[in-house]
C-alpha cells in the first residue's frame, strides 16, 4: 500500500428508506470528503439484503472517482491497494429494522433504572418491561413478565460500587430462571453495568445461557452517572443484534468496527461540537422511522431517539404522539381529522413516497415541525437541571443548530430547511444554523473508533452546510411595525440599516465564508435571549443573516385563512421566492370522507406489518388483484419516489448469491 495515499474510508450509513455512502481521503495531507451517494435501502422486503444497496451505492462512487471499492464477489476491497483501489475503512451505521425490545431490571426507579434509561437513549430500543424491588410483584410474575416480553436485550443494572449486592444478585437469578424457560427461537443478550464486584458472579449466572455483554458501573455512586462505558456495549449489543440478521450479517463481518447505530453518531459529534466551541449544539433529524435530537447544553451532552416520530414508517405512529391539533395548527387550509390520518397512514404504507401535491407538502411539514417539538418535549426533562431558571420556559438558547435528514436537508432550498428548524424549535437569540447536507454525522460516528483524527479534520472542512445566522426576538411583537432595529457592518466597510417588522422575517445575503459586525436592538417589551441589545461578528451562509421579527412563541394564527396569510408569506422572505398562492376552496369547510376509508388503510397497514412490509423480514407478498389499495382523497395523495417494484432486484439477489 502507498505510505502517500493511507488512510482512505468509506463510511456508510443504511437508514429506512436510504443508503448513504461517503468516501473519506487525504488532500493534502488533511482528511477531505471526497464522493458521495446514495441509494434505496434494500435490507427489507422484497431484497432482505442490505449488500445490494450498498453495491449500488458504492458503484456510484465508483462512477464518481473511477476507483474500485468491490471484489468481484461483493466484497468491500481493504486495505487500499498500490493502484488506489480499495480504501484502508470501512465503517458502517443503521437505523433501520425493528428496534430492540428490551427489559431492564434494577434496584430503584429513580436511581438505578433511570440511569438505564438514559443509557438506553443512545441506542434503537423499546424498553417493553421494567423490574424494580418496588414493583411489587412474585418473583413468579416477574419471571412470566420477562418471557412475555419476548426480549431482545435484557438490561441489568443496580448497587452502587461498594453498595448492594445481595438484591442485585436476587434479580439476576430470577432474569436466570426466565432464560431458562425460554423455549425455542432466539435468547436475548445481556448486559450488566451494576455493582462491578458483582461481574463475575454474573459471568457464572449467564455465560452458557446468552450471550453476556459487561459494562462499567453506570451509577457508581448516588451523584454520580457514567453512561459511556454501557453505551459502548450497547453497540456491541447493535451489532451483534444486527449480525444475527441475514441482511446485516455479511456487513458486520466486513466493516471495521461491525454495524453500530446511527444515533450514537449524533451522541459523539454534538459532543465533541459542544467541548470544541464551549456551546450549547443541537442536532436534530427526522428520519422514516426514528426521530433523533442530540444536544450539548451547558457541558453535558444527551441524545434522545423516539421510534414513534418519523415521517414515514412511523407517520401513523407520530400522529398518535402528537394528535390532530398539534399537526393542523401548522397547515394554511381547512381539513379533517380524518384526512389528516388519512395521509399519515398512506405514508407508514409507502414510507418512500414524495408529496405530489403543493397540500401534500404542507402536512409532509407539519408533520416534521410536530415530531421535532415532540423530540425537544421529550428531551427538556435531561435539560432542566443545567439550565439556569430564566432558560426554563422556552428551549435553551442554542448557539449552533444542525438539521439533519432528508426532510430538513432536500427542501430544494436552504432556506426553507433553516425556516422548518426555526419554527419547530423556536429558536430564540442568536443561532448559526448548519445543514447536514451530505449526512456526514451518520457516518461520522463509527469513524470515530478507528481514526478520530479524520472525524475532527472533515467536520472542520466545511462538509456542514452553514445556512446561516439567525437573530430571534421573544415576546409578542407588534404585527407590522418595528420590531428589530439592525445595523450590518461588511468586512468591506459597507454599512446597512434595516429595520425588521413585526410579524416578517428579513434576510441579508452575507455569502459562504464571510462574516459582519451586526448590531441589533430589540423593540419596547421584546429582547433577545433576555437582552434589548446584541452587537456580535456573525457569519453567513447560503442563505445569510437571518432576523426573525415574528416573536416566541412563533404567533400563529388559529384559524386556516390566517396561517393561509403567515406560512406562505415567510416561506416567501426567507427563502426569496414568490408566495404560494392559496386558493379560496382551500378555506372553506372540508368533506369529511367518513369512516370506512379509516378502517381499509387500517386493515391494509396491520396486514403490511403481519407480512413485514415495514421494516423488512418475509412472509409472501399479496399480488395486485388480492392487495387492496389505500385510495385517498384527490388532494392528499402522494406518488412513490422509487419503485415500489424494483426490475433489477432479483437478478441483483441470484448473482450475490452465486
Amino acid at each position: 500500500m502507498s505510505e502517500e495515499h493511507s488512510g482512505s474510508i468509506l463510511a456508510i450509513d443504511f437508514g429506512n428508506v436510504q443508503t448513504r455512502a461517503l468516501l473519506i481521503d487525504l488532500v493534502d495531507g488533511l482528511y477531505r470528503l471526497v464522493a458521495r451517494g446514495s441509494t434505496r435501502t434494500t435490507a427489507g422486503y422484497p431484497a432482505n439484503d442490505a449488500r445490494l444497496g450498498l453495491n449500488r451505492v458504492v458503484e456510484q462512487i465508483t462512477a464518481v472517482t473511477g476507483r474500485k471499492l468491490l471484489t468481484n464477489d461483493g466484497k468491500i476491497i481493504t486495505p487500499e491497494q498500490n493502484d488506489r483501489s480499495g480504501v484502508d475503512y470501512f465503517v458502517t451505521t443503521a437505523s433501520t429494522g425493528r428496534t430492540m425490545r428490551t427489559v431492564v431490571v434494577g434496584l430503584v426507579p429513580d436511581v438505578s433504572i433511570a440511569s438505564a434509561r438514559r443509557a438506553l437513549a443512545g441506542t434503537y430500543v423499546e424498553i417493553v418491561e421494567a423490574l424494580t424491588l418496588e414493583d411489587g410483584r412474585s418473583v413468579e410474575q416477574q419471571i412470566n413478565a420477562i418471557i412475555g416480553s419476548r426480549p431482545d436485550l435484557i438490561f441489568i443494572t443496580g448497587g452502587m460500587e461498594g453498595g448492594a449486592e445481595e438484591p442485585v444478585l436476587r434479580q439476576a437469578n430470577a432474569v436466570q430462571q426466565a432464560l431458562r424457560l425460554i423455549k425455542g427461537g432466539r435468547k436475548p443478550a445481556l448486559l450488566y453495568a451494576g455493582n462491578s464486584v458483582l461481574a463475575p458472579a454474573m459471568r457464572d449466572l449467564f455465560g452458557t445461557l446468552a450471550t453476556l455483554f459487561i459494562a462499567p458501573n453506570i451509577r457508581p455512586s448516588l451523584d454520580d452517572e457514567e453512561l459511556e462505558g454501557a453505551q459502548a456495549q450497547l453497540a456491541l449489543v447493535y451489532n451483534d443484534q444486527q449480525a444475527k440478521r441475514g441482511s446485516f450479517g455479511a456487513l458486520t463481518r466486513m466493516s471495521r468496527n461491525g454495524v453500530l447505530p446511527t444515533a450514537q453518531s449524533y451522541n459523539l459529534i454534538t459532543d465533541y461540537l459542544g467541548q470544541a466551541t464551549e456551546k450549547n449544539v443541537l442536532a436534530v433529524d427526522v428520519g422514516s422511522a426514528v426521530g433523533i435530537l442530540s444536544a450539548y447544553v451547558e457541558d453535558h451532552v444527551s441524545t434522545s431517539i423516539r421510534t414513534d416520530i418519523g415521517l414515514g414508517h412511523s407517520a401513523d405512529s407520530l400522529l398518535s404522539t402528537v394528535g390532530s391539533a398539534t399537526i393542523n395548527r401548522w397547515l394554511p387550509f381547512v381539513t379533517t381529522t380524518n384526512q389528516i390520518r388519512h395521509y399519515a397512514l398512506n405514508k407508514t404504507l409507502l414510507p418512500g413516497s414524495v408529496p405530489e401535491t403543493i397540500k401534500g407538502v404542507f402536512l409532509e411539514h407539519a408533520f416534521l415541525r410536530a415530531g421535532i417539538g415532540a423530540l425537544v418535549e421529550a428531551s427538556r426533562p435531561t435539560w432542566e437541571k443545567h439550565l439556569t431558571s430564566t432558560q426554563n420556559t422556552l428551549p435553551p438558547q442554542f448557539d449552533t443548530v444542525i438539521g439533519a435528514g432528508a426532510a430538513l436537508t432536500e427542501t430544494g432550498s436552504s432556506g426553507f430547511g433553516t425556516l422548518l428548524l426555526l419554527d419547530a424549535l423556536q429558536a430564540t437569540g442568536v443561532t448559526r444554523i448548519q445543514l447536514d447536507s451530505f449526512g456526514v454525522i451518520a457516518a461520522l460516528g463509527s469513524l470515530a473508533y478507528a481514526n478520530p483524527e479524520a472525524v475532527v479534520q472533515v467536520l472542520e472542512s466545511s462538509s456542514l452546510e452553514t445556512a446561516g445566522t439567525v437573530f430571534s426576538i421573544s415576546g409578542i411583537p407588534a404585527l407590522n411595525r418595528p420590531v428589530l432595529h439592525v445595523r450590518i457592518k461588511t468586512s468591506d466597510g459597507q454599512v446597512i440599516k434595516h429595520h425588521v417588522a413585526g410579524g416578517h422575517i428579513w434576510v441579508y445575503p452575507l455569502g459562504i465564508g464571510k462574516t459582519a459586525t451586526v448590531d441589533v436592538s430589540a423593540g419596547r417589551g421584546l429582547n433577545i435571549n433576555g437582552r434589548r441589545r446584541v452587537k456580535v461578528t456573525a457569519e453567513g451562509g447560503t442563505v445569510g443573516l437571518i432576523f426573525d421579527g415574528r416573536g416566541r412563541p412563533v404567533p400563529l394564527a388559529l384559524d386556516a385563512a390566517g396561517r393561509a396569510a403567515q406560512i406562505p408569506l415567510w416561506i416567501s422572505e426567507i427563502t426569496g421566492n414568490p408566495p404560494i398562492l392559496i386558493a379560496d376552496d382551500w378555506l372553506t369547510e372540508a368533506a369529511d370522507e367518513g369512516s370506512a376509508l379509516d378502517l381499509e388503510a387500517e386493515d391494509a397497514l396491520r396486514k403490511s406489518k403481519q407480512r413485514g412490509g415495514l421494516f423488512g423480514g418475509g412472509g409472501r407478498r399479496k399480488t395486485a388483484k388480492e392487495e387492496k389499495p389505500v385510495v385517498l382523497p384527490p388532494d392528499l395523495r402522494s406518488k412513490n419516489a422509487v419503485p415500489e417494484n424494483d426490475v433489477d432486484l432479483q437478478d441483483e439477489l441470484n448473482n450475490l448469491r452465486r
